[in-house]
């Protein structure tokens, strides 16, 4: 992790040894250049205080080292920390940066854990916390959506759908209850649900841009009534709605998130794959599942180390960083139960809809792999078995796939939980248990939805992960019906810095291996590996 280059509490200034990325105004794009000078620095921050309060315009060393803290192999550290609290403010707040020539980088609330967390891709930037913009301006039951502010969490969203007892539900990731919705969407970060691809659901974007003005996509509140900004993400002409998310364009201050009517019946579907024959043919006859419609969520297709990798129990008998062997993964997945493939995913519906669906689901696996279904009854029933009846070992595992289950099927019905974040461990679990102190680094291309793409693609990267030293926890997550995310990650102590310069070495490979094979990666770090 970066250090600050000052040694006192005043941010860094020309010719001291720190170094940021100027923005030409109007441009989200930086160039790299020395710092204002030190007057110049001083008038930008009593400006700045008198937008959003002295106390809200963060200088000191701590808070610039709390904010320079990443996941990645290497941190930046900010000039200074602002955080309004309303569109008026960062409407003020961007000419003054434009105004400095510095470079400025917006967070919602700082989770992208692995893809740079709250940092901006040099030292030296200015960094745009909105994490107090956090109202829920609207809710529309009839029309099922929700007007959020960019400081909005997972879990403020889902509290309120409670707190109102709605009739709708949300998409979550597996980031928790503290990880924002605008962040991830802007990231086209995706779920678990029919809205499992977030991007494709919001609309009415308001934003900022570096001269202040503010503006909207789509048709806008400037120009028409709300309710048609809020359900047609389009205007007339281009819609920059693309062009803002994976940017710095400008800021986006609020959006419209589409909400899912909660369906009748929610099943969950599981599968286990014991040959690379099998994994293939699964990830055909899904591909093809999602192209009819029948499954209509975001299936997730788990090698066994990531299945594993938030037994901790597991974990635990395998210290240190050694590659796990054939032998050691074989004996993980026979105690864990669990296949060299795994894959879940949901069904919604009408209850004679989830029966049909579960029908050609069974027709296409057969000769594959059985599939199991499971719903909320079935959780409920399986929980009072293990809390009543005596502990023998097979109840005991079974309150182990209980827990997990429950833990998955949370994810399929909208309910951000924090038993995911355990897996971004894997084998280097610090000993604060809070995913910033650990060393992580996310890698996901995509590839298509065929079977021989998405296998010829990970033996192409595992066994260069496994050269530099790291297993591989995979994920197959087709967001699209033609197409899947492969997200992997390396895990590592950050406080090793061998470790930590091979894992910025691996994925700099492994990128560049997947790209020959035409998959690229659907989202970088804010930062350069």
């Amino acid at each position: 992790m970066s250090q600050p280059h000052s040694s006192n509490d005043y941010p860094a200034v020309a010719g001291e040894d720190m170094q940021s990325s100027v923005v030409k105004p109007g441009l989200g794009k930086a160039t790299t250049s020395g710092l204002p000078s030190r007057p110049a620095i001083t008038t930008l921050l009593r400006k700045l205080a008198g937008v959003v309060g002295q106390q809200h315009v963060l200088t000191q060393r701590a808070s610039r080292e709390q904010y320079a803290k990443s996941t990645l192999p290497q941190g930046t550290t900010p000039l200074v920390i602002v955080r309004p609290d309303s569109l008026l403010q960062v409407s003020r707040i961007m000419p003054l940066l434009s105004e400095a020539g510095l470079a400025w980088k917006a967070i919602s609330r700082g989770k992208n854990w692995g893809y740079g967390d709250a940092c901006a891709s040099q030292d030296g930037a200015v960094i745009l916390d909105l994490g107090r913009m956090n109202q829920i301006v609207e809710i529309n039951e009839e029309l099922g959506y929700a007007v959020i502010e960019a400081g909005v969490s997972q879990g403020q969203l889902y509290q309120e759908l409670q707190r109102r007892k709605s009739a709708l539900m949300m998409d979550v990731t597996g980031a928790g209850p503290d990880a924002s919705i605008v962040g991830n969407v802007l990231q086209r970060g995706f779920g678990h649900t029919p809205y499992g691809d977030r991007s494709s659901k919001v609309s009415n974007y308001q934003y900022v841009t570096p001269d202040g003005k503010v503006l909207h996509t789509g048709f806008g509140k400037q120009f028409f009534e709300p309710d048609v900004a809020h359900v047609y993400p389009n205007g007339r002409g281009p819609n920059p709605q693309g062009m803002l998310q994976q940017s710095d364009l400008a800021v986006v201050t609020r959006m419209t998130v589409w909400l899912m009517p909660r369906p009748d019946e929610i099943s969950g579907f599981a599968f286990r794959l014991q040959t690379p024959e099998q994994f293939q043919q699964a990830v055909n006859a899904v591909g093809q599942l999602r192209q009819r419609g029948t499954i209509d969520s975001v299936v997730h297709f788990a090698n066994d180390l990531r299945t594993l990798s938030s037994r901790r129990e597991l974990m635990a008998q395998f210290p240190g960083d050694e590659v796990l062997t054939a032998s050691n993964r074989n004996s993980l997945r026979n105690q864990g139960k669990v296949a060299p493939w795994n894959a879940l995913g949901g069904l919604y519906g009408t209850r004679q809809e989830v029966k049909a669906k579960r029908a050609a689901i069974r027709a296409a696996f057969r000769g594959i792999s059985k599939p199991i279904f499971f719903s909320k009854r079935h959780l409920a029933l399986t929980a009072w078995a293990v809390d009543h009846l005596p502990p023998i070992n097979a109840l005991k595992r079974l309150r182990h796939l209980q827990h997990t289950m429950t833990d998955v099927f949370d994810l399929l019905s909208g309910v951000p939980s924090k038993a995911h974040l355990e897996g971004a461990f894997f084998r280097h679990r610090p000993e604060s248990g809070q995913v910033q102190d650990v060393g992580l680094v996310w890698f996901a291309p995509v590839v298509p939805m065929r079977g021989p793409d998405v296998s010829q693609l990970i033996e192409a990267i595992e066994p260069i992960a496994n050269r530099y030293g790291f297993d591989l926890p995979v994920t197959v997550s087709p967001v699209v019906a033609r197409a899947a995310v492969c997200v992997t990650n390396l895990s590592f102590d950050k406080n090793d810095d061998l470790k930590a310069k091979q894992a910025a070495a691996c994925y700099r490979e492994m990128k560049a291996v997947a790209e020959s094979l035409g998959c690229p990666v659907y989202r970088s770090a804010s930062i350069e590996v």
